[in-house]
């Protein structure tokens, strides 16, 4: 048995399983859902950092006003991702419920549903936050104000909470024909559905808001804020050891995986080490002396960036290569140019990437796989070490020699690896076809 046929057999069942289960069905199609916006505003970001913000275009012609374009089109698209997700998993969550029969539409209806999940995530958010005034040195706490690092990826496990347990106990309490409003024949069907949601909407918003009132009252902090702390503590433990970057690496592509920005949600704790790190060997290296850091964002990112986290264009070149995937071949062709940018996002979501279980494992281990090969290398003197921040959108393979300073031999470490991320995604993308495959017939 050959090793496609190995991991296929192996992940079939986990495949089929995850294709089914209704929660994370629910989820991934809702990044679905959103792809075309989320590819509208990378375009936006490679034009803004490729022409609007780069010096050597200005020189010539100055656009650099422009880049309030880039800045629009974020705000309307991914400064707000968490507010279209939240809607549409308690959407799409009811209408597996309803398209099974587990509850009928004149009960309940998607949009209700899905009103209720955004209602339920703004309960949960803050009442008073921290903002930064224009020409101000002093925060001022404000309310009536929802926070874009919560209205974008920051908020995201929170929606996913609100959704999920709120459209659940929407639909059990929906159920229960002691909560209907009857209305007399006649009624039009919007408005008779619209009462018979009235006292279960009622009820899960007044259970949400006073669990929530009372998580808040009696810590002292919000619930996103708890949620952070929850995902923070082990990985400030992590941190301070070696170890730890595998460990961080590990939960950051897995929350990629699922949808979530993995590198946003662990920045709070990972960016005041990383930046004091690289600071450290710059300082180091202007000095002339010995670079004291392996561990900095610039380094795990010359190593696992390829095109976008998890090594995306090798995945391209190695769908491209091998796949018989139609509908691989072109997503990948259109995500090239991206992706040569280290912009992801269109494969992630458009491929996609995330949920998508015959990716899973060297969408994660491949990173794991080119930090455990770069670390030794690296802590043996063999290749450079960090000793610049460069531009993100920087193609891969350029990012390792900028960073390094013009360093060969970690040039060269970053070709081979790339190189080794090709075969590595192999096996994964012909099991992807041969699971196709099975599943027509």
């Amino acid at each position: 048995m050959s090793i496609t046929e190995k991991i296929s057999k192996w992940l079939m069942p986990f495949a089929s399983k995850m294709a089914n289960q209704r929660h994370l069905v629910a989820i991934r199609d809702s990044f679905v859902d959103i792809s075309p916006i989320i590819i509208a505003n990378s375009l936006f970001i490679l034009l803004n950092a490729l022409v609007f913000s780069n010096e050597t275009v200005n020189e010539f012609i100055d656009l650099s006003s422009l880049s309030d374009l880039a800045l629009m089109v974020n705000n309307g698209t991914l400064g707000i991702m968490t507010i279209f997700v939240t809607f549409l998993i308690g959407y799409r969550l009811a209408s597996h419920y309803i398209s099974n029969g587990k509850i009928e539409r004149k009960n309940l209806s998607e949009l209700h549903a899905g009103i209720l999940s955004l209602a339920l995530a703004m309960v949960m958010f803050p009442l008073f936050n921290e903002v930064t005034p224009v020409d101000s040195p002093e925060p001022i706490e404000v309310t009536g104000v929802y926070l874009q690092s919560l209205t974008s990826s920051g908020g995201l496990f929170v929606g996913i909470i609100a959704a999920l347990l709120g459209t659940e106990l929407l639909v059990k309490l929906s159920n229960k024909d002691k909560l209907h409003i009857k209305m007399p024949e006649g009624v039009p069907p919007a408005v008779a559905g619209s009462f018979n949601a009235l006292i279960p909407e009622c009820l899960t918003i007044a259970i949400f808001a006073i669990v929530t009132f009372a998580v808040v009252k009696g810590t002292g902090q919000s619930i996103p804020d708890i949620i952070q702390l929850i995902i923070s503590a082990p990985l400030q433990t992590a941190m301070e050891s070696p170890f730890g970057l595998f460990v961080v690496q590990s939960f950051t592509q897995i929350l990629w995986f699922f949808g979530l920005h993995g590198q946003n949600i662990v920045s709070s704790v990972t960016s005041p080490p990383m930046l004091t790190a690289i600071q450290q060997n710059v300082d180091a290296f202007n000095a002339g002396e010995a670079i004291p850091n392996i561990v900095t964002n610039p380094w795990i990112g010359m190593y696992t960036l390829f095109g976008g986290t998890g090594a995306i264009l090798p995945l391209l070149i190695a769908i491209i290569w091998v796949s018989k995937r139609k509908d691989y071949k072109n997503i990948a062709k259109i995500g090239l140019l991206p992706s040569l940018f280290n912009v992801s996002e269109p494969i992630m979501f458009g491929l996609p990437v995330v949920m998508n279980p015959y990716l899973a494992i060297p969408f994660i281990g491949v990173s794991l796989v080119n930090l455990t090969i770069a670390y030794p290398l690296t802590v043996l003197g063999l290749v450079g070490r960090s000793v610049v921040i460069p531009p993100w959108v920087l193609p891969p393979i350029i990012t390792t020699w900028v960073t390094t300073a013009g360093d060969i031999p970690a040039t060269v470490l970053s070709i081979l690896l790339f190189v080794l991320d090709i075969f590595l995604y192999m096996p994964f993308v012909l099991a992807a076809n041969r699971g196709m495959s099975e599943n027509i017939e």
